[in-house]
């Protein structure tokens, strides 16, 4: 990845709906050079998803939670997984070192349909033990790792 790729992320980062044409000035590249590098970054991997980013207080769901798990047996893990990947309210999943095997954030529309989940999760996935954390306010968010350059 050059320093043009690299400003070529971080344009589409900001506004994924940016047209080739509107990036031209940015970039000092002809249109089909640009299609090209981003075509090139879509084969590769690097940019592996174009989606949109909606606001939670908007869509409903106002209550974010991070709630880590611990699994009655790691046997249970392919449950759980099934569970996470059905389960659109559940955002992120990570498998993590320390005193929990998984973190997990979700979104609600309220604590009755919080607590919902989490019971299902404990009945049904083979958590034993969990730690909820309840977001106040969202200070930062970068839905996506950008490479460090001097755009």
């Amino acid at each position: 990845m050059d320093q043009i790729d690299a400003k070529l992320l971080h344009l589409l980062a900001e506004n994924a709906d940016r047209t080739s044409a509107e990036l031209v000035p940015d970039l000092n590249l002809s249109i089909p050079a640009i299609n090209k590098r981003i075509a090139k970054m879509k084969a590769s991997g690097q940019i592996s998803k174009v989606t949109i980013l909606t606001s939670p207080k908007l869509i409903g769901k106002p209550l974010i939670a991070y709630v880590m798990l611990v699994l009655r047996r790691f046997s249970q893990k392919s449950e759980l997984l099934d569970y996470v990947e059905r389960d659109i309210d559940i955002l992120e999943c990570y498998a993590i070192t320390g005193e929990y095997d998984f973190i997990l954030k979700i979104c609600a529309s309220d604590i009755d349909a919080l607590e919902a989940k989490l019971l299902h999760l404990k009945d049904k996935c083979g958590v034993s033990k969990s730690n909820t954390i309840l977001t106040l306010m969202q200070h930062k968010f970068n839905p996506s790792p950008l490479p460090d350059s001097k755009t």
